[in-house]
């Protein structure tokens, strides 16, 4: 391996050195010699101290005699060719992670290393989550980029143009998000970014010998991180892309998928819509729309992202996820990324997500118009709107209360009141007298249905919304019930 007097420097840079090396001292030199030959170093004493002379280019290391001071340069070059059989074994076997370990002992900086989704496929372990700033705490935790890092970079104007290929310095005025300047490399294969590489300066200030290693490095992993985009281009076949937008899928395909996610045909599926609100580039939207995705797939396996610029689809399975446990994780991301995020209606059964798309994207919207200082938005509190709005009677149906839709499913297959006994008290405008006396039910009868209707709505029928809203729910259902009849 071929060595440069700055390369050198950092691995002696325990000792008290002096230096005096070019800024260009390029990576040629391939030994160590006790008396000068082209493309090596040589090493002699002068005075008490040891002189490393790199076609040059100076390093003196104070009192030292020559015999140590020779050992510990050659065992540089040995140290350097070790490192470099392990680092290409490990690209090999594609330990990502292993490799970051070993830079680290080279540069002692943090590193991080990114495929071509900007995920991290190796991070410095020795600096805990907390020890950086709020970027590095978001990689430790996420795997991802956030958005609000990337506009900082694109904002400040640093020069750090993300997809071009090849090495850039950068430095950021110190903020909560990004606190330290460094060195990235932006890796491709065949004319696509395939990863990128990127060296922080926090230990010390970063200099020439971390500019080549790195470069280096970039060199040895791009034909693999290449390899890895290809593979994962060529295997990217979303069912559930089919499902939501309405197209036609392989149904075995489908109960693969399922089980693998442990997820059921008759379980019950809801939709969060995500959009960003940083509106730039198209080229830079849909790149962030990829590390956001990416980042989601690697929080959790419970959830699907997908991608449909120019926004993020995330579907989620009740069974599978806490409301609570969906939310949190995207307050998370509302919070360090420039984005809105809306939520359909809960339905039941897989095949009937289809509808789930129309009444998110519904929910964006109106949340634009009637809340645009609200990041989140629910379909529920549009509903109303929607079903006025609709053309389509089937999507009007999954437009209902779900607990009305559940309500009705249970008077046709149960023949139970309740369904009924809840359109006639909205109806006597809750009244218990008159809907008992509509009903010819006794007083006690009708508080019992009502008791019992409310524990499934969970839903306060005080609220006026909640009650024009179940009103249509009813009228809907009933209207379809009618229709179905006389088809």
């Amino acid at each position: 391996m071929r060595l440069s007097m700055w390369m050198i420097a950092n691995r002696l840079s325990s000792l008290d050195l002096e230096l005096d090396i070019r800024s260009s001292a390029p990576a040629v030199l391939k030994s160590a010699r006790r008396v000068y030959a082209t493309n090596c170093v040589h090493v002699y004493s002068e005075g008490e101290d040891v002189i490393c002379n790199g076609e040059g280019d100076i390093i003196r290391i104070p009192n030292m005699d020559l015999l140590t001071g020779f050992e510990i340069i050659q065992g540089v070059f040995d140290y350097f060719q070790d490192w470099m059989d392990e680092i290409l074994q490990m690209v090999r076997e594609r330990d990502y992670q292993g490799i970051v370990d070993l830079v680290w002992y080279v540069c002692r900086n943090p590193i991080i290393l990114m495929d071509g989704n900007n995920r991290v496929i190796g991070i410095t372990r020795q600096y805990p989550d907390d020890s950086l700033d709020e970027e590095w705490y978001y990689l430790c935790n996420y795997g991802y980029t956030s958005l609000n890092a990337v506009s900082q970079m694109r904002d400040d104007k640093t020069g750090l143009e993300m997809l071009q290929h090849g090495p850039r310095a950068f430095q950021f005025p110190k903020t909560r998000i990004l606190k330290y300047g460094g060195y990235s490399y932006c890796m491709s294969c065949n004319d696509i970014t395939c990863g990128r590489i990127t060296i922080l300066s926090k230990e010390r200030e970063l200099n020439p010998g971390d500019f080549q290693m790195v470069e280096l490095l970039a060199r040895l992993l791009e034909p693999s991180l290449g390899q890895i985009y290809y593979e994962s281009v060529l295997s990217n076949t979303n069912i559930f892309y089919n499902l939501l937008t309405g197209k036609s899928f392989d149904r075995k395909m489908l109960d693969t998928q399922l089980s693998y996610l442990q997820w059921g045909m008759d379980d019950t599926y809801c939709l969060a819509l995500i959009e960003m609100t940083d509106t730039g580039k198209k080229s830079f939207i849909s790149r962030n729309l990829d590390m956001l995705m990416q980042t989601m797939l690697y929080h959790s396996h419970n959830y699907v992202p997908i991608k449909k610029t120019p926004y993020i689809l995330l579907l989620s399975n009740h069974r599978t996820n806490t409301e609570g446990e969906m939310l949190d994780f995207l307050k998370v991301l509302e919070t360090h990324n420039p984005i809105r995020i809306s939520f359909s209606l809960p339905c039941r059964g897989v095949e009937n997500v289809k509808f789930l798309y129309g009444q998110a994207l519904y929910a964006l919207n109106s949340g634009k118009i009637f809340h645009p200082e609200e990041q989140f938005s629910n379909f529920f509190d549009y509903a109303l709107n929607y079903l006025i709005e609709s053309g389509s009677l089937e999507d009007s149906v999954r437009a209902c209360m779900p607990e009305v839709i559940h309500l009705w499913k249970m008077q046709q297959k149960q023949k139970d009141d309740l369904f009924l006994t809840l359109k006639t008290y909205l109806d006597h405008e809750r009244s218990i007298a008159k809907t008992s006396e509509t009903l010819f039910t006794h007083r006690n009868t009708v508080l019992y249905r009502i008791k019992k209707v409310q524990e499934i709505l969970h839903q306060d029928l005080d609220d006026p919304y909640v009650r024009e809203y179940c009103r249509m729910s009813i009228r809907v259902l009933e209207l379809h019930t009618m229709k179905s009849k006389e088809l």
